[in-house]
């Protein structure tokens, strides 16, 4: 396997630390990350980033902001079921023109030991200015038992879509059986009946349909993409393709027609020689125009890019990083070896070409380890990027849980590597969700926050976030996103939506309860109500910086906006100086791109009107700075 290479980071490693192993077997035919025995483990300590402002509180909703521009977040449902993945993001939001925006999750009015009986899709919509009853939303819009619902959109028919699995409840016909997915229609944006229809299933109830599906929309084609498997033990016959247990499979749905073009299909290349057995939610999808992007990774797998650039009929694969055992069987030892954790990330810029995450993973089964067994290390402290069109040994690390305070270590708790802090067998800094908006990058992250550790000494999550605006050739330092929304609140889950206006949307689960449920080792996370938050970031607030800083008094200056807005060609800025002074005036464009930068000097106190020529400016939403004397206050524009 090739060796991750690092490129443009400071790393520093720290003492090892051990703990007590915990011994899991996988069972025979296990396609699914489960958690596994822990061995010493060790963990990095990247650069320093900023500190952001925080809150003690915990609260339903909120908002904060420097200038005009404001971090708003929202609860819009609530859970009992906090798993929302195994390992990848779903897509699970989705932004529209007008400021709407939709939502989706895996929702329960019970707990896992409860069997989430009413487990199914929540959904919830936001109509430009009010989002819909939270505890109504709350219910699942399926008329049976699902689960992991995936979102998207058709403008060709107007109608969102929502692909959840099904699994049947307790106390049912056929109990446990996974019959395939559960294909959610409704026309139009928010408001509307969803009608469902099971698809992709089987003839013959012993054998399951398929489960954990990725799914996106380009043009006439629903891509979708998911693992042919149970996961249970009620249908003990399980699929085996071409000797690979549980395989992952394609299917593409003409939206124009309403026909199952191809259905449960392997790629090209997806074959026994590398490939043991499928895995469960370790894939993602992208598609843009005629170009759909598959990624696929996991814990004792290759990292595989498959690339068609004609809607799915044909593939092109590519191994960006290689298992160093093919088709690991989780029998034959192996020493120390990184891999990925499960979960990947990609998206497709304007121009088609895939830009790939994944979170470090690192494993090892040595000799004497029960068939079946194997340990991971849960320290591991980076994601890291690969973009197509570049050679496979220019993947470099551009997420982690940062160094906050800057003293050189990462000062977590001293149970953070407790069972009940875990989510399966993912690593320290994972889940990573992207988004492409022109040449900018958006990628978000799950990670420790140094110093956020409650009284057992297990620390919280936040969502974290790197962008890069230039189609990432360098990227940016890393931003908390959620801190300033309080301590002790776990955030996780987060999902992006693949579309933006002004602003970045995100869904996540929040609340006070660390780690995934587990009968054993964390049955607690079970009787939990888990908040789903909206939350939408301006991008001026990214690009600048100050995501999470609370309004500062601005005793320099006041801005009284521009005029004429919208503009065409010159534009002024009315400023009230209450001291003489310099200033520097930037516009940036919607991606982040400096399209502007005058600095003006010895303005005198008073109100003067900044005069900014922007010549031929394409028509569009832009936003402008003005900094003076350590204070700096943002504006939007727009030119037409």
């Amino acid at each position: 396997m090739k060796r991750i290479l690092l490129f443009g980071l400071t790393i520093a490693t720290l003492s090892a630390m051990a703990q007590a192993p915990k011994k899991i077997t996988l069972p025979a035919n296990a396609n699914i990350a489960v958690p596994a025995k822990i061995v010493k483990d060790e963990f990095v300590k990247p650069s320093v980033v900023r500190t952001v402002v925080s809150k003690k509180v915990i609260a339903t909703s909120g908002s904060v902001g420097k200038g005009a521009t404001f971090s708003k977040f929202t609860t819009i449902g609530q859970t009992r079921n906090n798993q929302q993945t195994n390992a990848s993001i779903y897509t699970r939001v989705y932004s529209y023109p007008g400021n709407k925006v939709s939502a989706t999750w895996t929702s329960s009015q019970e707990g896992p030991a409860d069997g989430s009986i009413s487990r199914g899709s929540g959904y919830n919509h936001f109509n430009g200015t009010t989002w819909g009853n939270s505890a109504q939303s709350s219910l699942r819009i399926e008329s049976e038992r699902t689960g992991f619902p995936c979102f998207a959109y058709s403008a060709g028919t107007n109608e969102e879509v929502i692909l959840s699995h099904i699994v049947k409840a307790s106390g049912t016909p056929n109990a446990g059986a996974a019959t395939g997915l559960m294909f959610n229609r409704k026309t139009g944006i928010g408001a509307g009946t969803w009608t469902g229809t099971p698809v992709l299933d089987s003839s013959n109830i012993l054998i399951p349909g398929v489960l954990w599906n990725r799914s996106v929309i380009s043009g006439n084609y629903l891509h979708v993409f998911a693992s042919f498997t149970d996961s249970g033990s009620a249908q003990p016959n399980r699929v085996s393709i071409n000797g690979i247990r549980t395989p992952q499979v394609y299917s593409r749905f003409n939206l124009t027609n309403n026909t199952w073009e191809i259905k449960k299909l392997l790629l090209p290349g997806y074959t026994a020689d590398r490939i043991y057995s499928g895995g469960a939610d370790n894939y993602a999808i992208d598609a843009k125009g005629s170009n759909v992007a598959i990624l696929i990774g996991g814990l004792s797998d290759d990292l595989q890019l498959y690339k068609s650039s004609d809607n799915g009929t044909n593939w092109t694969k590519t191994i960006i990083d290689s298992f160093p055992d093919p088709a690991f069987d989780f029998i034959r030892t192996i020493d120390t070896t990184y891999a990925n954790d499960g979960s990947v990330s990609v998206t497709l810029d304007g121009n088609g070409n895939a830009h790939c995450f994944w979170a470090l993973g690192r494993m090892i089964r040595t000799a004497g380890t029960a068939n079946g067994s194997y340990s991971y290390f849960p320290g591991q402290n980076e994601i890291v990027y690969w973009r197509e069109g570049t050679p496979v040994d220019s993947i470099k690390t551009i997420g982690f849980c940062p160094d906050i305070n800057g003293n050189g270590q990462l000062d977590l708790g001293t149970n953070w590597r407790a069972d009940g802090t875990r989510y399966f067998s993912n690593s320290m800094a994972t889940m990573p969700h992207s988004m492409s908006s022109g040449d900018t990058i958006f990628m978000i992250f799950s990670g420790f926050t140094e110093e956020d550790v409650d009284a057992n000494g297990k620390n919280f999550r936040d969502v974290f976030l790197t962008y890069s605006i230039n189609k990432g050739v360098t990227w940016s330092s890393m931003i908390n996103l959620t801190q300033f929304i309080g301590f002790n609140i776990e955030q996780i889950y987060a999902s992006i939506s693949p579309t933006s206006d002004e602003n970045i949307h995100l869904v996540f689960t929040q609340s006070t309860s660390i780690g995934a449920y587990d009968a054993t080792d964390n049955p607690d996370a079970g009787l939990v109500n888990y908040d789903i938050v909206h939350l939408s970031v301006p991008k001026a607030n990214i690009f600048e910086n100050t995501v999470g800083i609370n309004t500062i008094k601005n005793e320099v200056f006041t801005i009284v906006n521009n005029y004429p807005n919208p503009f065409k060609g010159t534009t002024n800025i009315g400023v009230q100086f209450n001291q003489t002074t310099n200033a520097v005036v930037k516009v940036i464009n919607v991606t982040g791109q400096e399209v502007f930068n005058q600095s003006y000097e010895k303005i005198p106190a008073g109100l003067n009107n900044l005069e900014l020529n922007l010549g031929n400016l394409p028509a569009g939403v832009y936003f402008y700075s003005i900094e003076a004397n350590g204070f700096k206050t943002t504006g939007k524009m727009i030119a037409e």
